[in-house]
């Protein structure tokens, strides 16, 4: 016969001849790490939980009507747990902290801890969860949240979560009311730059209009229409200007030719004139100016109308002829005519030469004033923007000084608890069972398999490839029989030494 080294599979049968083997072992290692797990569910230090919940109840006014500034439900900005912990971070701060320890002795049975101490075990015990609120169920982005505390007094865990949730309370109204003031204070501030920056812009646009106001852009059209009614006054002044010098130069040649007093011969040296200059007119044809001849002609018709104007004015103030002074009379209204139409001559190139300045430096000036308008255009609107900002923040700073805006609400007060939070007793129990139930199997599985003894008819089979032609049945003797009441006596000392210890375990926790 040869023996067979084929490997074989275990069913639930040969498992359950196994177990049946194998049962001190179960029976050992079962018992011990349930009663293990019953002695820690029972004698570990208990830790209760007390818990509130407060909700960001909305502002009493719509948002549309009154702004309000500050505060926001745990939104999906970012994860609820960071928010909640930056919350907690803000809120309990160390100095307020010990504030609570002051008023709740956190560890009372240990009077060698300073307060900064028991603050820190106060912030250690504490935590915050995001919840649902209707059902209080854990929820990741919800405007409700829950703060417990762990300890060991329950009386000490309702009292400090109480003042924990006062704490929130009384932060946010203080922080939502300081964020409206500051608001308040930072528009007012720059609504008052943006006033004294207005200021300079009006100086500014004031000066510049003074210097430039002909110029302005508003200005273009009066210019040009001013160019054109000066233009057509001054060609009406030249032409009359023109018509004035001729005739003046008629009434000029009529006086020449007229005598001032009727006993004078009429135009003597005139003639005299006349012929000179005729002469010189031929002279300078054919000679330079420089000849001999011209430069004599031309001091004799110098001199010859010296003299005569000399006698005409000597004869003057006592002419008497008619003709005379009628000429002279209208020669002289002729010039002074002449000479008030030379001044407003003048003052009309002046005020053309006034308006073509202003017409080509309006683009440039346009540019600046354009330039300088839009700045002081800008910064009303900033103006304005900041007022309607500013009236908004007023109303936002009196709601939040009413309380009336974004708060905490208390939706679920905190109670004594009545039963430990940690450890869960229950849970640790069914742990140690089904991790005992797995020890235990896996400790049968693995001694069995490292026996090498032959067990029934099977083993036989498995090992030499045949079926035995006969069995014969164990027969317990004497010393069996001893063995095996000795092993059951010590295991139900045992299982009654645990079962004592467990209900000493329970007396104990209750």
């Amino acid at each position: 016969m040869s023996a067979q080294n084929t490997p074989q599979v275990r069913t639930l049968d040969e498992y359950g001849r196994i177990v049946r083997r194998r049962w001190p072992w179960i029976a050992v290692i079962l018992p011990t790490v349930l009663v293990s797990a019953i002695l820690y569910a029972y004698l570990w230090p208990p830790l209760y939980r007390a818990s509130g919940t407060l909700m960001l109840e909305p502002s009493a006014l719509p948002q549309a009507m009154v702004p309000t500034i500050g505060g926001r439900a745990l939104s999906d900005e970012l994860e609820a747990r960071e928010q909640l912990e930056l919350l907690r971070r803000r809120v309990m701060s160390d100095e307020a902290l010990q504030g609570i320890a002051q008023r709740v002795d956190p560890a009372p049975r240990d009077r060698s801890l300073t307060l900064a101490e028991r603050a820190a075990r106060i912030k250690q015990g504490t935590s915050l969860e995001a919840v649902d609120p209707v059902t209080m169920e854990p929820a990741k982005h919800s405007s409700a949240f829950s703060v417990h505390y762990d300890d060991r007094d329950p009386q000490v865990a309702k009292a400090i979560v109480d003042e924990l949730l006062q704490l929130f309370v009384t932060y946010n109204q203080r922080m939502r009311a300081d964020r409206a003031n500051e608001a308040y204070r930072f528009l007012a501030d720059r609504s008052k730059e943006i006033e004294a920056e207005m200021a300079t812009m009006e100086v500014q646009l004031a000066t510049f209009k003074a210097r430039y106001g002909d110029a302005l852009p508003d200005a273009m059209d009066r210019n040009q229409i001013g160019v054109d009614r000066v233009q057509r006054d001054l060609d009406v002044v030249t032409q009359q200007i023109v018509a004035a010098q001729e005739r003046e130069s008629l009434l000029a040649v009529q006086l020449e030719s007229v005598s001032p007093s009727l006993a004078t011969r009429t135009g003597d040296w005139r003639a005299e004139l006349s012929k000179l200059r005729g002469e010189l007119a031929i002279a300078e044809q054919k000679y330079t100016a420089e000849h001999p001849d011209v430069r004599r002609l031309r001091r004799a018709v110098a001199e010859m109308a010296a003299q005569g104007f000399a006698s005409d004015a000597a004869v003057a103030t006592a002419a008497d002829n008619p003709e005379y002074l009628r000429a002279r009379s209208q020669l002289d209204g002729v010039r002074r005519e002449l000479g008030t139409l030379r001044v407003r001559e003048g003052r009309l190139r002046g005020e053309l030469a006034g308006y073509l300045r202003n017409v080509a430096t309006a683009p440039t000036v346009e540019r600046d004033y354009v330039r300088l308008a839009r700045a002081y255009e800008s910064a009303q609107r900033r103006y304005q923007d900041v007022q309607d900002k500013l009236k908004a923040a007023s109303l936002s700073q009196g709601l939040e000084e009413e309380a009336r805006g974004e708060r905490f609400t208390l939706i679920r007060e905190a109670y004594t608890p009545r039963q430990p939070h940690s450890p869960n007793r229950a849970g640790v129990i069914l742990l140690g069972l089904v991790l005992g139930v797995l020890l235990a199997v896996l400790a049968a599985v693995v001694v069995d398999s490292g026996d090498p003894t032959v067990r029934g008819t099977d083993d036989l089979e498995a090992t030499f490839g045949r079926m035995p032609m006969g069995v014969v049945p164990p027969i317990p003797n004497p010393g069996d029989l001893r063995r095996k009441r000795l092993y059951l006596g010590s295991m139900a000392g045992a299982y009654g030494l645990a079962v004592a210890a467990i209900v000493a375990a329970v007396t104990i926790a209750a």
